[in-house]
């Protein structure tokens, strides 16, 4: 008499399956970014710039615009405000370009109520961070040599705006006003005048240096780019190779531009530059300068 063969077990192996696919979700889910605060302008400003693809630089303040109209303000994740400031970006034949608020929004098919919506938020949010005129001013003395910088050299406008204004005190320095050094270069390997002034070095130490002397300004933001690419230890800390205003930040601190610390022996130097960039928006600069390449 034959043997009647034994049905496989297969309830076994789907309970397991069904298990796996429920811890699969379980991990995936917890994964998901938690709200974030239109009013949190620093955090927005980091995931947009997280999308923004080298120069190609996307408007925060467009992307909160358009995701007030778009999402509940007690809900929105971080991942939405992505997705949102990569609708910002064309993609075509592996060029990427800037679109504006307006196309974004039609192409979201918004209504003209929604439309409105945005374009106030835009015009709060810009009165709101707007810079007060002596600021602006000094931004837009600096952005054509800055560019120009950009172009030769390969420093980021926004990096460059971003130490002159550190550096000066916004063009208020004395090394500024007297001898047109904005940016801190001292007199060595310097064929050139020099002055003798007060610096602070570390955390709160005070010395005597010599500084370069420029005849203008402008004279002064060209020797930076020419002084970072003369001294190896920056390009062989990757200051050239960064495409990010963040990567060139760092850079310049890993290179030991500058001895910034806080009171606990930290280095500073480049969140104080990133800072300062995205207060004043100093990254759309760069999408300007490689768009107009």
């Amino acid at each position: 008499m034959a043997r009647k063969k034994k049905r496989p077990n297969i309830l076994g192996p789907i309970i397991i399956f069904t298990l796996l696919l429920l811890g699969l979700w379980k991990l995936i889910d917890s994964y998901e970014p938690v709200p974030v605060s239109l009013d949190n302008s620093k955090e927005i400003q980091e995931l947009v710039d997280e999308v923004s693809y080298g120069k190609v630089q996307v408007n925060w303040r467009e992307v909160a615009a358009v995701v007030k109209v778009k999402y509940s303000m007690d809900t929105v994740t971080s991942t939405q405000i992505k997705r949102t400031a990569n609708e910002f970006i064309d993609r075509h034949k592996g060029e990427h370009t800037l679109k504006t608020m307006k196309t974004v929004m039609e192409e979201q098919n918004f209504e003209e109520s929604e439309i409105k919506t945005a374009q106030e938020t835009l015009d709060s949010l810009n009165k709101q961070y707007r810079d007060n005129s002596s600021q602006r001013a000094f931004i837009n003395k600096m952005k054509e040599g800055a560019i120009a910088n950009y172009r030769e050299y390969g420093i980021l406008p926004s990096v460059t705006i971003a130490q002159a204004v550190l550096e000066s005190n916004w063009g208020n320095s004395g090394l500024t006003k007297e001898y047109n050094n904005l940016f801190g270069i001292k007199g060595h390997n310097w064929d050139g005048a020099t002055a003798n002034m007060d610096t602070k070095e570390n955390y709160n130490d005070q010395i005597k240096s010599d500084f370069r002397v420029y005849a203008s300004l402008e004279e002064s933001i060209k020797d930076h780019g020419q002084f970072l690419v003369e001294n190896k230890r920056y390009k062989k800390n990757g200051l050239f190779d960064g495409e990010t205003y963040q990567e060139q930040a760092k850079a310049l601190q890993d290179a030991g531009y500058s001895t910034a610390e806080n009171e606990h022996g930290e280095k500073i130097y480049s969140s104080m530059l990133m800072d300062i960039i995205q207060t004043y928006q100093l990254q759309v600069i760069d999408s300007e300068a490689e768009l107009n390449t």
